[in-house]
C-alpha cells in the first residue's frame, strides 16, 4: 500500500493520504530536507520502532512553481510517496537468488577453467619430463613443441643444454677411447720402426715392414671410423628421407658380398615374406645399405666354412618390417652379451684370432636410432647369432 504526503516550502506537510501527519514539521527527514535543497531525496522508516518489517521506503520529489522560463525555478514544496519494504521484498528475493546464482555458475566455471589450464600445464610440463628423462637415458629425440611461449623457452633452453653436456661428454669419452685403442697400434709401429735399423737379416726386415704397413692401416680405419661414427651421433634426424624398396637393397649388399661368402666357403640366402610383397620404408639409403652390409659382414666373420647366413625380411602386422640375419658360428660369449654394444669392444675372430675396431655394431645402432628401428643380438638355441632389425613401414 502507498502512502503519498506533501509538504510546502518549510517541511510542514499539507496532504498526508494517510490522514495522521497533517501539520507535522518533516523539515528534519531525510526525503524532504534534502529535496528542498535540490538534491536527491530518500529515506527509509521503520513505522513501528522495534519491528522491522514496518519498514518503509520514501522517495521525494521537488513541487516547483510555474514560471516562464526563466532559471532557477523556484521549489514550493516537495512531494513523498512511500512503500513499505516488505512489499518489493520478493524482488530482493529474486535478485539475491539470481546473484547467488550467478556466483555459483561462476565458481563452477572458474573451477572448470583452472582444471582444463591446469591439466594444460600438466601434459606440457610432463611432455618437458619425458624429454629430460629419454635424452637422460641417451635416446635422441627432439624437444617438445609446446603452445606456452615461456615453457617453449625453457624446452630450448634444455635442449642447447643436453647438446652442451653431450658435446662435453662426447669428446671426453671419445677422446679417453680412442687413446686406448691407438695404443696398440702404435706400439707395434714404434717397436718395428725401432727394430727395423738394428736387423740385417733382409727377410726380417721385410716382415717388420709389413707390420708396419698394417698396423698403419688399422690405424686409419680405426681413425676414419671413429669419424664416421662421430658425424653419425651428431645428426638428431634424417636430413631428407627417401622412400626405399628394402628389399632390393638388401638384395644389392647381397651380390657384392657374394664373392666374400664363396671365398670363406660360407652360403647366403635371402628370402621375403610374403613373396612378391613390396616393402618400403622410409630413410637414407646409402646409411641403411652401411647397416646391412656391417651385420652381414660380421656373420661373415664368425660364421664356420661350411655353413649358411640366412637372411629374411618379413612384413609385420603392426606396420614393422623385420629383417632377421642368422649365421651358425659360435655365439656370442656370455661374458660378452652386455659389452658388445659399447665403443672399442671386439670380440677375437674364429679364423684369425684379429679384432675389429669395434666401432661396427655401434654404427649400425645409431642408423637404426634415426630411423626409428630396434635392434637387437641374441643367440640361437641351435647356435649362432640373430641379428633382427625392426623398422617401421613407409
Amino acid at each position: 500500500m502507498l502512502r503519498v504526503y506533501v509538504t510546502d516550502a518549510t517541511g510542514k506537510v499539507v496532504f498526508d493520504s494517510a490522514g495522521r501527519d497533517l501539520g507535522a514539521d518533516y523539515s528534519r527527514w531525510n526525503d524532504v530536507y534534502l529535496t528542498l535543497r535540490g538534491q536527491y531525496g530518500a529515506r527509509s522508516t521503520q513505522e513501528n520502532p522495534g519491528d522491522e518489517f514496518s519498514s518503509v521506503m520514501y522517495i521525494s520529489a521537488p513541487v516547483y512553481a510555474r514560471q516562464d522560463g526563466t532559471e532557477p525555478r523556484q521549489i514550493l514544496g516537495v512531494l513523498s510517496v512511500g512503500k513499505s519494504n516488505i512489499s518489493v521484498e520478493p524482488f530482493w528475493q529474486l535478485a539475491r537468488d539470481n546473484i547467488r546464482s550467478m556466483g555459483v555458475w561462476l565458481l563452477v566455471l572458474a573451477a572448470i577453467l583452472g582444471a582444463l589450464l591446469s591439466t594444460w600445464l600438466s601434459l606440457s610440463i610432463g611432455k618437458l619430463v619425458s624429454y629430460a628423462r629419454r635424452t637422460g637415458a641417451g635416446e635422441t629425440v627432439q624437444p617438445p613443441t609446446l603452445s606456452d611461449p615461456d615453457l617453449a623457452v625453457l624446452a630450448q633452453a634444455m635442449d642447447e643444454m643436453r647438446t652442451a653436456l653431450d658435446g662435453k661428454q662426447y669428446i671426453e669419452s671419445y677422446t679417453l677411447s680412442l687413446t686406448h685403442e691407438m695404443k696398440s697400434p702404435l706400439t707395434a709401429l714404434q717397436g718395428a720402426a725401432e727394430l727395423i735399423p738394428q736387423v740385417n737379416d733382409p727377410q726380417m726386415q721385410q716382415k717388420l715392414a709389413a707390420n708396419i704397413e698394417l698396423e698403419s692401416k688399422r690405424l686409419r680405419a680405426l681413425v676414419d671410423q671413429v669419424l664416421s661414427l662421430a658425424r653419425l651421433e651428431n645428426r638428431q634426424q634424417l636430413e631428407q628421407p627417401q622412400t626405399l624398396q628394402l628389399n632390393e637393397l638388401i638384395q644389392q649388399e647381397l651380390d657384392q658380398l657374394q664373392w666374400l661368402a664363396a671365398q670363406r666357403q660360407v652360403g647366403l640366402t635371402f628370402s621375403c615374406h610374403p613373396e612378391g610383397g613390396v616393402f618400403c620404408v622410409s630413410g637414407d639409403a646409402l646409411l641403411l645399405a652401411q647397416a646391412v652390409r656391417n651385420l652381414l659382414e660380421n656373420a661373415l666373420d664368425f660364421s664356420p666354412a661350411d655353413s649358411t647366413i640366412s637372411v629374411q625380411l618379413n612384413a609385420a602386422s603392426d606396420g614393422l618390417l623385420t629383417l632377421d640375419i642368422t649365421d651358425e658360428g659360435s655365439g656370442i660369449p656370455d661374458y660378452a652379451l652386455d659389452k658388445i654394444w659399447q665403443r672399442f669392444y671386439s670380440l677375437p675372430r674364429p679364423a684369425t684370432g684379429q679384432r675389429s675396431t669395434g666401432l661396427g655394431l655401434s654404427f649400425v645402432e645409431q642408423i637404426a636410432k634415426l630411423h626409428s628401428a630396434d635392434l637387437n643380438l641374441t643367440n640361437r638355441p641351435e647356435g649362432g647369432v640373430l641379428a633382427r632389425i625392426r623398422i617401421p613401414v613407409s
